[in-house]
């Protein structure tokens, strides 16, 4: 793999950087992208896995309380998640999807923090160097903030819009699972903190 070049980093269509009235944003949202489609793959994958995850807790909510009203039990789910094998117990329980949701929003978290670092590491040599003391410490929190910024700006719609368009037909068919996902979302929702505690009184009744 070849070693980023920062002015590749930067350099995108007039198109992505030109913002309304033909003025340049403050923050220029096909920055936040590497060249190439490798790079807006792998950022829509993990948004698609954490929008996801969404509907895979509120289903684990909606089947765990319907177990406990079927089994006549309390509505009870205790995880120690600094446990593997407390979360291992939990997905085999009727619990799982609840901690599949957690699960899946966590790593898709912690995967798109990776997948910021070679992104800001290569805006970081525009950057004048640290000469105070302390200067490694600094530069480390430097680092992990400019990595944890990039992430955020990389979830916001604006880059996604670039990403989907850097995909072409691909990304226009990506682009309609977006508003499917908002509705299933809503709809298990719904369900799991407005049906569930329904059935759940009437099974337990």
């Amino acid at each position: 793999m070849r070693p980023l070049n920062p002015r590749d980093v930067q350099r995108a269509s007039s198109s992505e950087l030109v913002g309304p009235g033909g003025v340049d944003p403050r923050v220029q949202p096909a920055a936040a992208l590497l060249p190439g489609t490798a790079d807006p793959s792998r950022l829509l994958i993990l948004w698609f896995v954490r929008k996801s995850s969404y509907w895979v807790f509120f289903t684990g909510v909606f089947l765990g309380v319907v177990a406990a009203g079927l089994a006549h039990g309390d509505v009870d789910v205790a995880v120690d998640w600094a446990s593997p094998s407390s979360v291992g117990d939990a997905l085999t329980s009727t619990w799982a999807g609840l901690v599949l949701g957690v699960v899946l929003r966590v790593a898709a978290g912690w995967a798109a923090l990776l997948l910021a670092v070679p992104l800001a590491l290569a805006h970081e040599q525009n950057l004048a160097p640290r000469t105070n003391p302390g200067r490694s410490i600094g530069i480390f929190f430097d680092r992990l903030h400019l990595v944890r910024a990039f992430r955020e700006l990389r979830w916001t719609h604006h880059v996604r819009q670039i990403a989907l368009g850097r995909l072409g037909r691909a990304g226009r068919r990506l682009a309609r699972l977006d508003p499917v996902l908002d509705a299933v979302n809503i709809a298990t929702g719904v369900a799991a903190f407005v049906v569930a505690p329904i059935l759940y009184a009437v099974l337990v009744d």
